[in-house]
């Protein structure tokens, strides 16, 4: 369910930046990662009813990086700047780039592919 979350939010992302609507795809990248990363630490035994933002991002740095090095450093690296990139498409007026946008939709892309690929998806 939670992959499945993932891949919609992916999709949206990747609409968003086809029509060149940044802050959605920025925004939609994000929660791709969100979502992803929760069906992973599910697959581990890591489940939350609710995650906030950066609980999930320091279970997913202890629990799938850290512990067990299912994902590589530079993905929860990724993961926390999208989700500043998701903030600033929200709440800045300036908004995002059209260039930092297409490599953060990328990056998500990337980390469901990875998280599939650990689930056996």
């Amino acid at each position: 369910m939670h992959l499945n979350i993932a891949k919609e939010f992916l999709k949206g992302a990747e609409v968003a930046l086809a029509n060149e609507l940044y802050r959605v795809a920025a925004a939609n990248a994000y929660y791709a990662m969100f979502w992803a990363a929760q069906a992973a630490l599910r697959q581990v035994g890591a489940v939350c009813e609710e995650w906030s933002h950066g609980g999930l991002q320091y279970t997913v740095g202890l629990e799938l990086i850290k512990k067990r090095a299912i994902l590589a450093r530079q993905m929860g690296e990724w993961f926390a700047a999208t989700y500043d990139l998701r903030r600033k498409a929200h709440y800045d007026a300036d908004g995002v780039g059209a260039k930092v946008t297409r490599r953060t939709v990328q990056h998500a892309r990337e980390f469901l592919a990875k998280v599939e690929e650990v689930m056996g998806k």
